[in-house]
């Protein structure tokens, strides 16, 4: 029987984890453009929580969870199309054979060898895209979101009032007759309130200012300072800067071609405002680091 790269408990933790919605300002979203990022992809290295969580259930019985993975996704407001899924399904198997060459298992079965593969990688590939792909149904919540991430940049001219701003769109997104995409786990969404602070280009002391009037609009269990460009690459040396994203945008040729049909198909059917997909070759010359203050 082909192997998996994945046990069974580390592919359930990985794909059915709890939704956080990202609703970015247009300048927050200008932002992690220069690295060629979404926010929902400019976080997603540190999306799996290194300590333990500890949650309660409807009898207040207290669970530890380990390696909780939550996922962080743009709002998209309209349901994918279905031919648009099934081609992608299509596509994503087509892509994921396994290299010519590679040492199969031979089972005997009478007069014939059979040839078995030792891995599937399109069948893990379809599984993935399929989990990912599927849309939100009424009668569970695996595809609902639990909270919602409010971005803003702190170089824009009243942050505190564009946060304001996003958080009565989404609540018109969640409540109006006029959605009926994304779905919603409960009536009263979290609300995460993130400030985004370019240290490249922006004011340090401006930054630190707005967070404290966020603190004391928001409460400080919700607010973020979230600080990225803080360093520069230098080119005329051989310094190695860490580069957490390249495993999960570039893992390797065949997964640059999935991302590349999942960005042309879906990106239609979703009818998304911005480019749900970016690439981090090129850029603007500066690595991407991040630092939180909470």
């Amino acid at each position: 029987m082909a192997q998996c790269v994945q046990s069974v408990q580390e592919f359930i933790q990985d794909s059915f984890v709890p939704l956080v919605a990202a609703l970015c300002s247009e300048e927050a979203e200008r932002l992690t453009r220069r690295n060629n990022l979404s926010f929902a992809e400019l976080v997603k290295p540190f999306c799996r929580l290194t300590s333990e969580v500890h949650m309660r259930d409807p009898n207040n019985q207290l669970h530890i969870i380990k390696n909780l993975k939550i996922a962080v996704n743009n709002i998209i407001t309209h349901p994918p199309q279905h031919g648009a899924i099934r081609k992608l399904l299509n596509d994503v198997v087509s892509i994921s054979q396994p290299a010519e060459g590679l040492v199969a298992n031979v089972i005997t079965a009478g007069d014939y060898d059979l040839n078995i593969s030792a891995t599937t990688p399109w069948f893990e590939s379809y599984r993935e895209c399929f989990l990912q792909s599927m849309p939100a149904s009424d009668h569970e919540f695996l595809n609902h979101y639990v909270a919602c991430m409010l971005v803003v940049s702190s170089s824009e001219p009243e942050p505190v009032e564009q946060f304001l701003k996003l958080s009565q769109e989404q609540h018109r997104i969640q409540h109006s007759s006029e959605y009926s995409y994304p779905k919603w786990f409960i009536p009263n969404t979290l609300k995460y309130y993130v400030l985004l602070h370019d240290v490249s280009s922006g004011e340090e002391q401006r930054a630190d200012s707005i967070y404290e009037e966020m603190k004391q609009r928001y409460g400080t269990q919700g607010c973020y300072l979230l600080k990225i460009n803080s360093r520069v690459s230098n080119r005329g040396t051989d310094e190695q800067i860490p580069d957490p994203w390249s495993q999960y945008l570039q893992k390797n040729s065949i997964q640059n071609q999935v991302f590349a049909v999942f960005r042309n198909n879906l990106q239609a059917a979703y009818k998304c405002p911005w480019d749900c997909f970016f690439w981090r070759e090129g850029g603007s010359g500066e690595t991407l680091s991040l630092s939180t203050v909470t």
